[in-house]
C-alpha cells in the first residue's frame, strides 16, 4: 500500500513527469466532482497529499504503524483500512459541508493508533506492567482528539512542516471511531469461535450434555 502511495503522489515532488500531478487532482476528495458522481474521491482523498513533506509524515506514520501492528490485527487488518478510510471520507462530506477539497492519511492513520491502543489495552489487562507506557499513550491520544475537535487545531506544531493543508480533527475522530468499531466486532467475532469450540469440546467430552444426547439417554 506504501508503494501504491507512492505512485499516486509522484505529482508532489520536483523529479516526477508532468503527467503525473494531474493523478493527484484526479483523485482528491472534491466536493463538486463528487456531488456530480466521481464517488470514488471519497476514498481516494485519503491516498493523496498536499506536498511532499505532508506525505512523507502521513506515509511515515502508516508504515511505522503498519510494521508493528498488523500482524496482530490479521484478517481484520485490511477492514479497518477501509472501514476509516470510508468513514472519514463520508464524515467530511456529511459534517463539513464548508470543505470543498480534501486530502490526506492522517485519519487512517489515527484508526491506525487507536487500534494499536486496543490491543495494548488488552494484553496491559493480563499484564498490569504494560500500563506503564500503555497508560500515558492512550491518555495523550485521547486528550489530542479531544483538544482537536473542541477547538480546530492541531494539537502538535505543525507549522514548521510546509504545506500540510486545513486541519482536519474531524477526519481524525472519525478514523478512531471507524477503528473502534471494526476492533469490537472482531472481539465479538472472537468471543462467538471460542464459545463453538468450548461447546464443541463439551459436546465431545460430555455427549450426554446436548440435545442429541440427552435424548438419547433418556430411550
Amino acid at each position: 500500500m506504501c508503494l501504491l502511495m507512492i505512485v499516486l503522489n509522484l505529482g508532489l515532488f520536483d523529479c516526477a513527469p508532468r503527467a503525473a500531478g494531474s493523478a493527484v487532482t484526479w483523485l482528491q476528495f472534491d466536493r463538486e466532482g463528487i456531488t456530480n458522481g466521481q464517488l470514488w474521491r471519497l476514498l481516494t482523498g485519503n491516498l493523496v497529499h498536499w506536498s511532499p513533506e505532508h506525505f512523507l509524515l502521513d506515509v511515515g506514520a502508516f508504515l511505522v504503524i503498519g510494521l508493528i501492528y498488523e500482524r496482530f490485527l490479521g484478517r481484520s487488518y485490511p477492514w479497518l483500512l477501509l472501514a476509516a478510510a470510508t468513514t472519514v471520507g463520508l464524515s467530511v462530506w456529511l459534517l463539513q459541508p464548508d470543505v470543498k477539497l480534501y486530502r490526506g492519511l492522517s485519519g487512517v492513520d489515527s484508526g491506525q493508533f487507536a487500534a494499536a491502543l486496543c490491543l495494548e489495552v488488552a494484553l496491559a489487562r493480563r499484564h498490569p506492567r504494560r500500563w506503564v507506557w500503555v497508560g500515558p499513550a492512550a491518555a495523550v491520544f485521547l486528550v489530542k482528539v479531544a483538544y482537536e475537535c473542541a477547538t480546530g487545531q492541531m494539537f502538535f506544531a505543525t507549522d514548521s512542516l510546509g504545506n500540510i493543508g486545513q486541519p482536519m480533527p474531524l477526519a481524525h475522530a472519525a478514523g478512531v471511531a471507524a477503528a473502534c468499531g471494526i476492533m469490537w466486532v472482531t472481539e465479538q467475532v472472537r468471543k462467538r469461535a471460542e464459545s463453538k469450540v468450548v461447546a464443541g469440546t463439551t459436546a465431545l467430552v460430555f455427549p450426554w450434555t446436548t440435545s442429541r444426547g440427552t435424548s438419547n439417554l433418556s430411550r
